[in-house]
């Protein structure tokens, strides 16, 4: 299936509202405009909106190919914007804002 990307500016993200939270399936910047804070901008904007709305926010931490951040640095920036990283599943490790709902 193909994915519904959004930009926002140079950054663009699949999102996906289900159930109790919002699931952000991918975000990236055009490799020309990387580095530059733009997809951190954005990830800011939607942690915010989550915190207003009392949403739990899940993203897959998934690094696909060479041209951005290695898994390891993707993982550490999820973190440095205050996620939940959990690499404990198989496939693509999750990572949650602002926690893991309860099960």
């Amino acid at each position: 299936a193909t994915l519904a990307y959004r930009w926002f500016g140079h950054v663009r993200a699949v999102l996906e509202a289900e159930s109790d939270y919002l699931v952000l399936m991918r975000i990236e910047t055009e490799p020309a405009r990387r580095a530059q804070g733009e997809a951190s901008a954005v990830l800011a904007w939607l942690t915010d909106c989550c915190d207003r709305h009392g949403v739990t926010l899940l993203g897959q931490a998934n690094a696909d190919d060479g041209s951005g951040l290695s898994q390891q640095a993707l993982m550490a920036w999820y973190a440095r914007h205050g996620f939940q990283v959990d690499d404990t599943h198989q496939g693509q490790p999750l990572v949650w804002y602002p926690h893991r709902p309860v099960s």
